[in-house]
């Protein structure tokens, strides 16, 4: 009888141990998690798919996004008042990055997207045409930069018409003093002159109302962005600048109380075409990041389902209708 008792009491505390110990498993999943909601689209978008995946996958999670330029969010990134930091770019500030790195107060966990490519580009249609369009190429023979000198008439300079004018970028980012010494690096000086849009949305203004109209044009730009995702446009081989990394870096100490999120951010993945186009469609749409994120979602199933398990994502199928 006492080792039947014995057996009896020996099972019951097994059972209230593996109780208290799945419990406490579950527990180690804190669900309040704050991000870094830099100024650009791109990452405004990222971090609302996270949102829409943890909230309505999962449940019970809360985040925060917490707007600022890329200094202060780094910054907290290291100290734990930012969480999760879905696009850094950081070669743009590459010794504060290695000295987060190398402290171990921030933890890269990978590439949200491949390096991001950016360089000289001209529409599809100057080499290829577009039948539809009725548009004949205007330089067949476009083939790299060193074929550039016999194009320049095509895009001549209004203020010099003896030479033809590249868009360089607005006065003050650094990819514009790189195009600038390009121009003279690759002997180009002596048919092309520099030109600085005031902003980068003037950049952006000029390329398309050269598109629309289905003339030439050539100038810096970069992915991902809407307008890349609206036109089709292709880089001159020999113009490309060092691409961009774009990881994902979150606070070591998070790292540790986040397990379920940090096992779907390790899969998170996605590619330059599926952000130009979530991009341009938030733009066509005049959707904001939640929209887009959204629209994301219903549009590359395919993708965001293998970052996440079967059940949750079925979770997040039924919470996108």
């Amino acid at each position: 009888m006492k080792r039947t008792i014995y057996l009896i009491m020996a099972l019951l505390l097994l059972c209230i141990g593996t109780a208290f110990g799945n419990g406490a498993a579950e527990e180690t999943e804190v669900k309040k998690v704050i991000m870094a909601d830099n100024s650009w689209d791109s990452i405004l978008v990222h971090n609302r798919i996270v949102a829409f995946i943890m909230e309505n996958g999962y449940g019970g999670y809360e985040f925060d996004f917490v707007p600022g330029d890329t200094a202060p969010l780094f910054n907290g990134l290291r100290n734990g008042d930012i969480d999760v930091y879905m696009e850094s770019w950081h070669e743009n500030f590459l010794e504060v990055y290695n000295e987060a790195i190398d402290s171990g107060d921030v933890i890269n966990i990978g590439p949200n997207m491949p390096p991001a490519p950016q360089g000289w580009y001209i529409p599809r249609y100057v080499v290829e045409g577009d039948p539809e369009r009725g548009i004949e190429a205007t330089a067949p023979d476009l083939k790299t930069v060193e074929d550039l000198p016999k194009y320049w008439e095509l895009v001549k300079d209004p203020e010099n018409p003896t030479k033809g004018r590249i868009l360089v970028g607005p006065p003050g980012w650094l990819v514009t003093e790189m195009s600038q010494q390009m121009i003279i690096d690759l002997g180009l000086a002596d048919y092309f002159e520099p030109f600085l849009p005031g902003s980068g949305t003037a950049l952006a203004a000029s390329m398309v109302g050269a598109y629309e109209q289905g003339e030439p044009w050539i100038g810096y730009y970069w992915e991902p962005t809407a307008v890349l995702g609206r036109l089709d446009m292709i880089m001159i081989p020999g113009t490309e600048f060092p691409p961009t990394s774009v990881d994902i870096l979150v606070n070591t100490e998070f790292s540790k109380t986040h397990p379920v999120l940090m096992e779907m951010l390790k899969k998170y993945n996605t590619t330059i075409d599926q952000n130009n186009k979530v991009l341009a469609a938030m733009q066509d749409n005049d959707l904001d990041s939640a929209g887009a994120a959204e629209w994301f979602l219903r549009n590359f199933e395919d993708t965001w389902t293998e970052w996440v398990p079967a059940d949750v994502a079925e979770n997040v199928r039924a919470a996108l209708k």
